[in-house]
């Protein structure tokens, strides 16, 4: 089961702040959407008001063609992971996961299936699971990778496989949208990295509905169909991936989605599909039209190439500059090369350790016309 999701003018007061300011979404049957943006711009909220954990000021939300705006969280068809994991320490693997359904059991049983469901937290010999409620559990841990796991607590277990147990706690009910709060914020890298793969493949394999909230624009990217960049409780920019990344709406978006050189231009001279553009001293052809004189120019680290002044490179922006500092990172070696008043960071892939610029040497520094952007919110 999998359904839509509409926020329309959601509003979230504390006092006189406001938290969320009037955002209105839609999320698509079996999409993967995120929200992304820095700590207290009303993202996590938002997510709260979906769950049913915070009750909005205005506005109105619909599941499916459901509005659940005024309903309890244990009547939304949601599951929820948080960020702090949020597992029962006294409960074994087995109960925790089986919670959610316990809980359900309770709420629609008689007095006599109200006592099973509270004595089976006192004992499994006395009182047994039932075999559908075995059977829903185990598939949940065997969905994440936790088959033999059953019996332990939550304490016995690391970091990424406690969050998969609360993963598996989220679905084992079969929610129509799945909930996930920062999940991912209290593991290292490595395992970061593993376990947004499982969330994204088991969101895929199940088809069920995803919404992620993280301040991560990296793992907004790689996991996202769709993402809505918030700043101040309001919704800034919305699209896929490749759609903000390529084309930031907006310097906020430029600068947290990672385009480190964004720097304040001055428009003097504009042509079709093309604009000069002057820059702390140095002019930059950019392939984009501006309809004002005062802009941002971005240039991505990625966009830029180095050589050595012996060295021939060719490029429509072309400077001369000298290295301030430098950093091997493997995968990638990051400069700083000041450009008379202008400071470049320049992203170099795939380093080679013998061929590594040091402080202090002088190089040539060149990008393309069509990978400079003009926003013109400067």
């Amino acid at each position: 089961m999998m359904a839509s999701v509409r926020i329309q003018d959601l509003v979230k007061r504390y006092g006189a702040l406001k938290a969320v300011d009037g955002i209105s979404l839609g999320i698509e049957e079996g999409e993967f959407f995120a929200l992304l943006g820095p700590s207290g711009c009303g993202k996590t909220t938002t997510l709260r008001c979906i769950a049913g954990l915070e009750t909005p000021s205005q506005g109105e939300i619909l599941i499916g063609s459901q509005s659940v705006t005024h309903l309890p969280p244990y009547e939304r068809p949601c599951g929820m992971v948080f960020q702090s994991y949020a597992l029962f320490p006294h409960l074994s693997v087995f109960d925790n996961v089986a919670y959610g359904l316990r809980a359900r059991q309770f709420r629609q049983g008689g007095v006599v299936r109200k006592a099973k469901v509270l004595g089976s937290f006192l004992s499994h010999r006395v009182f047994p699971a039932d075999g559908a409620l075995r059977e829903r559990v185990r598939e949940a841990l065997h969905l994440v990778d936790l088959d033999g796991q059953d019996d332990k607590a939550p304490g016995q277990l690391s970091g990424g496989m406690q969050q998969r147990v609360a993963l598996a706690r989220a679905l084992v009910t079969e929610p129509a949208v799945l909930l996930l709060d920062e999940p991912l914020s209290n593991l290292d890298r490595k395992l970061r990295v593993a376990m947004r793969a499982t969330i994204r493949k088991i969101q895929q394999a199940l088809r069920i509905t995803a919404i992620y909230v993280t301040h991560d624009q990296e793992e907004a990217l790689s996991l996202a169909d769709r993402l809505a960049i918030m700043d101040h409780g309001r919704v800034v920019q919305l699209g896929t991936p490749a759609q903000i990344y390529d084309r930031p709406a907006t310097s906020f978006v430029a600068d947290f989605i990672g385009a480190e050189n964004i720097f304040p231009a001055r428009a003097v001279q504009v042509g079709p599909n093309l604009t000069l553009v002057e820059v702390g001293g140095l002019r930059f052809r950019a392939a984009a039209d501006s309809k004002t004189e005062r802009v941002r120019a971005v240039v991505r680290p990625q966009a830029i190439r180095l050589a050595r002044a012996n060295e021939p490179l060719q490029a429509e922006n072309l400077f001369q500059g000298q290295v301030r500092f430098g950093a091997y990172l493997g995968v990638t070696a990051r400069y700083e090369v000041a450009v008379k008043d202008l400071i470049f960071i320049v992203d170099v892939p795939d380093p080679r350790p013998g061929n590594l610029y040091s402080q202090g040497d002088r190089l040539q520094l060149g990008f393309a016309a069509e990978s400079v952007l003009l926003l013109e919110d400067a």
